[in-house]
């Protein structure tokens, strides 16, 4: 009996519990299946929810939109007096102006001269102190320098695409409350912030299992595999309110003629979520009696 013992005795720490039975762990192989399953579907949430965004924001119809666009402090405003000089530069690809009147009135804005053929898009916003059917027009026809707006023929509606050829400035009349933003011409695709988290669908699951280190042999403690689970659930609730975080961007992008750049520089990134994850995810093996 004593030989028996011993015999046994050696041929655990020989071969070790972890990668032989354990009475309360839990085996790498069935570990692994269920914490994949309990990770891509908290992830399913935050793509979801991305996705079901761009798709509303994509068929939203600005014009209709209640929403309500903030405003911001860097918006150049109007001035009254017609013969004022330039008080605002068109905007670069990637980049908008806002132009604000505050109060009734007629003020002017005036650009600088362009140095290139450039189309711009212009709209009116829905803000908290105006509205989006307020009446601002335009010209691009001889109102550059110091040019008397109060006489000049400013006719056209602000609110859809504006053509400035080189050395003609733009100009712009308001009578009523408004908050324009102005940005220039680019075939852009709220679309290709999906791009990336899509991708990582296929990806992630592959690169946890590459930096968990789970093997599926071993068996594991289920402190440590319940512990690992509640691990993935804190970085999914992360990732989540980031992409409650991209939802609203891009609502406010959809709505208020933003260029998708403020959308580019923050995207969902489900490979670094699926990286902390498994960093955080270091299954113990059992102890060499299987415990």
């Amino acid at each position: 009996m004593f030989q028996f013992f011993k015999i046994t005795f050696v041929l655990l720490f020989v071969f070790n519990c972890a990668n032989v039975f354990s009475p309360t762990g839990i085996k790498g192989e069935q570990a692994k299946k269920k914490i994949e399953e309990h990770r891509s579907s908290l992830s399913f949430l935050s793509i979801t929810n991305l996705l079901m965004s761009s798709i509303s924001s994509s068929a939203s119809n600005p014009s209709a939109s209640s929403y309500s666009c903030p405003t911001e402090n860097t918006a150049v405003q109007g001035f009254s007096g017609p013969t004022t000089t330039a008080n605002f530069s068109l905007p670069q690809v990637g980049t908008y102006i806002d132009l604000s009147v505050p109060s009734s009135g007629t003020f002017y804005f005036r650009s600088n001269p362009s140095s290139t053929n450039t189309i711009f898009v212009s709209r009116i916003l829905k803000t908290e102190n105006t509205s989006a059917n307020a009446s601002c027009y335009y010209s691009t026809n001889s109102v550059c320098g110091t040019t008397d707006l109060s006489v000049a023929s400013i006719g056209l509606m602000v609110g859809s695409t504006i053509s400035v050829s080189p050395g003609t400035c733009l100009a712009i009349k308001c009578s009523t409350p408004a908050y324009m933003r102005i940005k220039q011409y680019s075939v852009e695709s709220i679309s290709n912030i999906l791009l990336e988290p899509m991708l990582s669908v296929v990806s992630s699951p592959m690169l946890f299992e590459s930096l968990s280190g789970i093997n599926n042999d071993t068996y594991y403690t289920l402190e440590s595999y319940a512990k690992c689970k509640e691990e993935i659930t804190n970085f999914s609730l992360i990732e989540l309110q980031y992409s409650n975080h991209l939802a609203a961007i891009l609502k406010e992008v959809s709505n208020c003629n933003k260029p998708n750049a403020a959308i580019q520089a923050a995207t969902l990134n489900p490979n670094l979520t699926a990286s902390l994850q498994a960093d955080a995810c270091k299954l113990e093996p059992v102890n060499v009696f299987g415990y």
